[in-house]
């Protein structure tokens, strides 16, 4: 069989596809720089050192229009992705099975090296985990896809929600407390802020194990797998292969999907942002909201302004692995005893100011490194582990374009 793994040819992009890449790469930054150099910031709560009116906005603008969003959208193009690269196979006369769990077990290893020796919030172990759990539902009609999606989804979305019902009745002081050990700031700042790598990894393997670890893969079955069956479904109605022939069709998706995300994401700010509705917030309004930001970037994309920003976001979405693998080790540097030592140092506008300053580094620097490359080097890397043979990575000059 190895004599027909050959590489896929570099066929047309769907370069709004590789926008809102490139935009979930920014929104996934934004909510993880603050978690990662701070032990102050956990999404959708209160911060005890971040109180003033300034630092309220920035925390509700956060919680609105970034958490649960673009991870969320992110897990949808990863599906997306999948289903592409399914077909693409399959027509090749590769089967596609084998080929995508090949590269979920170099994307395990990748994961795994990014979770447990540079940062607990990695999403690539997880990925890897359920990209396998999805395979076999690629073979399945689409209606198995969309069908799945309420049966794995919803149960859990309903518990979790009585859950945090019945934990909103317990006596303030307690939730307080709860809230207090859950951040665990004391050890947080004695291990990143002024411990030493063998500390830092064990602050890191601590934190992994409470945010992800086995009970985070078994809710991420009931959570991200299936955003990434979503994903794969929108793949196969081609909805957004052409956002011109299907331009009514995105119009009103993008109506639709942005009402959902307002109620569910803005709403509970109405009514005090009650804890029994932030389920409910990041599981319903956290999709409907990434699905608002896939039309609405596939929309505009060809419209004047936005197209040449969306085109700047696709240098990004090109190489995302890379670029968010490059986030997490600068972060590693800069905030970390091993490095710099900023650790608990930047305050919340300093967080954003941060992120979009990189994040328009990121920008410069992905597009021209697609000036000489063809593929991000991360991307390059896992290109080669999953065929097993060097790819060329170099443009022919006659490719190369400014």
């Amino acid at each position: 069989m190895n004599e027909k793994l050959r590489a896929m040819p570099q066929t047309r992009r769907l370069n709004w596809i590789d926008a809102a890449r490139g935009a979930a790469i920014l929104g996934i930054f934004m909510v993880n720089a603050p978690s990662f150099g701070s032990p102050y910031y956990m999404p959708g709560m209160d911060s005890p050192e971040w109180n003033s009116a300034l630092d309220n906005v920035l925390l509700g603008g956060i919680d609105i229009f970034f958490q649960a969003s673009f991870y969320t959208l992110f897990s949808i193009l990863f599906g997306f992705g999948m289903q592409l690269i399914f077909d693409s196979r399959k027509r090749d006369g590769i089967r596609p099975g084998w080929f995508l769990s090949k590269r979920m077990l170099v994307l395990l290893v990748l994961g795994s090296i990014h979770a447990f020796l540079i940062w607990h919030g990695d999403i690539l172990f997880t990925y890897a985990i359920l990209g396998l759990l999805l395979i076999p539902f690629l073979y399945t009609p689409r209606w198995v896809l969309l069908m799945m999606i309420p049966i794995l989804l919803i149960p859990v979305v309903i518990l979790l929600t009585m859950s945090s019902l019945l934990g909103s009745l317990l006596p303030e002081g307690e939730m307080d407390a709860y809230m207090v050990e859950a951040m665990d700031t004391p050890n947080k700042l004695a291990a990143y802020g002024h411990g030493s790598y063998g500390d830092i990894l064990q602050q890191n393997w601590i934190d992994w194990s409470s945010s992800n670890g086995v009970g985070g893969i078994i809710m991420g079955i009931f959570m991200i797998l299936p955003l990434l069956m979503l994903g794969a479904y929108l793949a196969r109605t081609k909805l957004l292969h052409d956002p011109v022939a299907n331009r009514r069709k995105l119009f009103w998706f993008t109506v639709i999907t942005g009402a959902i995300f307002l109620i569910f994401k803005a709403g509970p700010y109405l009514i005090g942002s009650p804890l029994w509705l932030s389920i409910a917030q990041d599981s319903i309004g956290g999709p409907a909201c990434a699905l608002f930001y896939l039309s609405f970037i596939t929309l505009v994309s060809r419209l004047p302004v936005f197209s040449w920003i969306a085109h700047q976001l696709s240098y990004v979405g090109r190489m995302s692995l890379s670029n968010y693998l490059f986030q997490s080790v600068f972060m590693f540097f800069l905030f970390y005893h091993v490095g710099f030592g900023l650790y608990a140092s930047f305050s919340l506008i300093g967080f954003v100011a941060f992120v979009l300053g990189v994040f328009i580094l990121q920008v410069i620097v992905s597009r021209m490194w697609f000036r000489y490359y063809t593929f991000g080097p991360v991307e390059w890397l896992w290109r080669i582990l999953t065929y097993g043979k060097i790819q060329p990575l170099r443009k022919k000059k006659m490719q190369r374009v400014s």
